[in-house]
């Protein structure tokens, strides 16, 4: 093989390597193999499409799962459209619990609700495949791999990592703080309160509360897609509870990224 050959074989390869780094980085991915034979044959997809729920038609793929994107009328939430979706309905807390994750927002929030049960995020992703196993957040994490428990906080995306000798173990949706009001930083849990009510903003509550240093804590309370919280760390409550009783003790390190 001449050098030209060798050169051009180097570039090809190169270029192969970059395409896949790319892939296996990026986003949410329209699907392009999807629109065939797949979505024809998917029963959520043609259910979905008879009730004009979704705003393109189109697959993406979202945390390594394929799914559409669907819109949600004013007064509907997670838990309604799994409900009038029947190849969804038969298995309704999981895929409920599943659709929640993908989009950290919990079932139970009303788009265009009132109070505490209220969300404006009205496009959500529905999995087409509930089988995979959505990959959010490193199934190993080097940092966290000589502690027994080990918290991660990613602000970008939104989700929170329990880590055991550095091997993810659990993933929770969280809300963190507008504009950047969570920091980005290293933390430890200092102490623990099972009831506790804020002391900067009206006594708001903030039961099964770990406090990560001064006044941010992980607890639980509204979850709703995004960012809504004045700096502290908000959980599903059902989540915040689990960490809480049978996970979180004082001393537990972690870190705030994204």
């Amino acid at each position: 093989m001449g050098k030209k050959q060798e050169r051009m074989k180097t570039k090809v390869s190169l270029a192969a390597v970059i395409l896949i780094s790319l892939l296996l980085n990026s986003g949410p991915v329209r699907g392009q193999g999807l629109e065939q034979d797949y979505l024809q044959d998917n029963p959520i997809y043609q259910e979905l499409a008879k009730q004009g729920r979704m705003t393109t038609g189109q697959a993406v793929t979202v945390y390594g799962v394929p799914c559409v994107e669907v819109m949600l009328n004013n007064g509907e939430s997670i838990k309604t459209l799994v409900q009038s979706i029947p190849a969804l309905k038969n298995k309704s807390l999981f895929v409920q619990d599943r659709i929640a994750l993908i989009n950290k927002m919990h079932y139970l929030l009303i788009v265009g609700g009132s109070g505490n049960v209220s969300t404006d995020k009205n496009k959500i992703f529905v999995p087409l495949d509930f089988s995979i196993e959505p990959q959010i957040l490193p199934q190993f994490l080097p940092a966290a791999a000589k502690h027994e428990k080990y918290i991660l906080i990613d602000r970008r995306q939104q989700y929170l990592g329990l880590y055991e000798w550095g091997n993810l173990q659990h993933v929770f949706p969280i809300s963190s703080g507008t504009s950047n009001s969570t920091p980005t930083r290293n933390f430890m849990i200092h102490f623990m309160d099972q009831v506790h009510f804020s002391s900067k903003f009206e006594q708001a509550p903030m039961d099964h509360a770990l406090n990560i240093g001064g006044d941010y804590f992980i607890h639980e309370g509204i979850v709703p897609g995004y960012p809504a919280s004045h700096g502290c760390i908000r959980l599903f409550p059902l989540h915040a509870r689990f960490l809480f009783y049978d996970w979180a003790k004082p001393g537990i390190p972690g870190k705030i990224i994204g």
